[in-house]
């Protein structure tokens, strides 16, 4: 088994690359040992508490800002004694993240171009597809791009569950992780040297699960075994262990990983007749990576390489749009409610408390009663200023630049009123799709490239029992597949997602250039009924074929009965024909016997008369 620092330098990069400029010989971080399964418990503790001290200010520091954008998504920016909200920050993400998340990732895998490397490669593929369905992956990506825009980093964890016999992932919220604040994130890839991760268990399954720390986890919790506990894993490339406050639960090798092995000594006879002991070979482990990973993917994409989380995000930029938004809003809602007028009472007519009480009678629709003289002398009406048309202009223009920032102008009603052709609706929602697509969605992709190939590998380690997958294949056909780690092989396999598969597209502006293609006839009928998202192009373009030659072949119950029906005519008249046929015969018959009698009666005569 290689060393943890063969696996750790084997990156052939700095994980702790950013120094300081006067800085840059020194020591970058708290001198701390290398973690190794030989570590006593004693200094895997001394070790988690280095890692968290380096890593508490740092988390204060991103903490405040997670809480700020979180408030922001929320509305609870500004409170309900300032004022009203007008909340386009949410409107913005949540236009957004549907629009950007919407294309399923599309996996592709390739081989050595060999007929059985073709046919493995295509399972492979297929049961990526068939994953990707059954875990809900692109509601996964979506709640990931949604940490992503809150926290400033979004993560996912692969693994093997249990349960369900199978490959697993889950998006982790960024607050639960540990991180090395010196690390950043390079293609989705974690550069740090240890992640952490906040989990809670209830006490009874710690205890299923770390048999060996039974008695410290029941003091700890009293004996009340369905108390819920917080532990840390800790994980590097190559190990992870557990603690729970000073005590290490358990350490164990990176579990999603063939290791290599070693064959069974065998005997064998020499050339003297003598029995001889042979050693065992050793069995290289067969996976999809080179060497081991820590088992999450990270989406980060304004990142300029100093820390692991995001320097900023949209949130961020658009917090001073938002609270302009919100300000002039205040200003239009204040002045809509001094829109009634005020007015202005005598004191030689009311005391100020009876002043107060007539405003509030007015702003209610009260008639005030004036004792004596003229109700002009004691009150008069204060004619209301109308606020300036620039001050509704500027929150217009606010909230149209937040939503151009986050590009969902024109995917929203308001971004298109002012567009009355649909040719400028759409090009204007095009304007969005190419801004979301070169932006977060080349990073979707390479982000669900490194989950897929995760998934490869984790099929090399897990997958000793055959595993079955439903999926439609050729032109939407259902397809039943079964794969095992064996038929992997020893093939180097490449997978990846189809470039541009995850770009936001318009189904119905696909629709409309797929039925125009059709008419201009550039398109053949399969592919037009494909871009329709018909469930079966083949057999729909089958349909139209005998529909344009033989109508009536469409419909095989009516050609059925008609052909019943000429059958029976034909019968029918078959019968009527034989039916005449006898009875022209038996005429016949009878007309011979006749003129036969008469011949016979004519002899006679003749007979007689000679």
């Amino acid at each position: 088994m290689s060393s943890l620092i063969d696996g750790f330098l084997g990156l052939s990069k700095d994980v702790n690359k950013v120094r300081e400029a006067d800085s840059a010989d020194s020591v970058a971080s708290h001198e701390v040992p290398e973690l190794t399964l030989e570590m006593d418990d004693k200094e895997l503790i001394d070790l988690k508490r280095s890692w968290l001290k380096e890593w508490d200010p740092y988390e204060g520091e991103i903490k405040a800002k997670q809480d700020q954008n979180e408030k922001y998504w929320l509305g609870e920016h500004f409170g309900k004694s300032q004022g009203p909200v007008d909340n386009v920050l949410f409107e913005a993400l949540e236009t957004f993240l549907p629009l950007a998340t919407r294309p399923k990732a599309d996996p592709i895998v390739e081989s050595d171009n060999s007929e059985a490397g073709n046919e493995v490669a295509d399972k492979v593929r297929k049961m990526l597809a068939f994953l990707a369905d059954q875990l809900g992956y692109n509601l996964k990506l979506k709640q990931v791009a949604r940490y992503w825009a809150l926290y400033q980093l979004g993560v996912m964890k692969v693994g093997w569950s249990m349960k369900e016999n199978d490959i697993t992932c889950v998006a982790v919220r960024p607050q639960k992780l540990i991180l090395d604040p010196k690390a950043t994130i390079e293609d989705c890839e974690y550069t740090g040297y240890y992640i952490g991760e906040r989990l809670d268990g209830m006490a009874s399954d710690l205890v299923i699960r770390f048999p060996k720390q039974k008695d410290f986890i029941s003091q700890k919790v009293n004996g009340k075994m369905g108390t819920k506990l917080e532990y840390i894993m800790w994980t590097t490339d190559d190990y992870l262990f557990w603690t729970l406050d000073d005590i290490v639960l358990d350490k164990a090798k990176n579990p999603h990983w063939n290791y290599d092995t070693q064959s069974e000594p065998s005997v064998s006879v020499n050339e003297f007749g003598e029995e001889v002991e042979v050693p065992g070979e050793d069995i290289p482990g067969r996976n999809h990576f080179k060497s081991r990973k820590k088992p999450y993917i990270f989406l980060s994409i304004f990142n300029i390489g100093k820390r692991p989380h995001d320097d900023t995000n949209l949130i961020q930029q658009n917090i001073p749009l938002q609270d302009l938004i919100n300000k002039r809003l205040l200003q239009i809602d204040r002045n809509a409610d001094n829109a009634n007028t005020g007015i202005a009472v005598s004191g030689d007519a009311f005391t100020e408390e009876q002043a107060q009480n007539i405003a509030n009678q007015r702003r209610k629709g009260g008639v005030p009663w004036i004792p004596s003289g003229k109700p002009s002398d004691a009150i008069m009406d204060l004619p209301a200023q109308a606020l300036p048309s620039f001050v509704y202009e500027s929150l217009i223009d606010y909230r149209n630049e937040l939503r151009n920032i986050f590009g969902t102008r024109g995917s929203t009603p308001q971004g298109t009123m002012k567009e009355q052709t649909l040719g400028g609706k759409q090009i204007i929602k095009g304007q969005d799709t190419d801004r979301i697509g070169g932006g977060i969605s080349t990073y979707l992709e390479q982000f669900s490239d490194n989950v897929f190939n995760w998934f490869v590998q984790l099929m090399y380690v897990y997958y000793d029992e055959p595993h079955y997958a439903s999926v439609l294949g050729a032109e939407r056909a259902k397809e039943y597949i079964e794969l095992t780690n064996g038929d992997l092989l020893d093939l180097k396999l490449l997978v990846g997602v189809k470039e541009g598969s995850m770009i936001p597209h318009d189904p119905v502006e696909q629709r409309s250039e797929a039925v125009d293609l059709w008419t201009k006839k550039a398109l053949d009928p399969i592919t037009l009924f494909d871009r329709l998202e018909f469930p079966n192009p083949r057999e729909a373009a089958k349909q139209l074929f005998l529909w344009n030659t033989d109508p009536i072949a469409l419909f095989p119950d009516l050609l059925q009965e008609q052909q019943e029906r000429m059958a029976q005519e034909q019968a029918m008249q078959q019968e009527q024909q034989t039916l005449a046929q006898q009875e022209e015969e038996a005429r016949m018959a009878e007309e011979a016997d006749l003129n036969h009698e008469r011949e016979k009666e004519k002899m006679g005569l003749k007979a007689l008369m000679s």
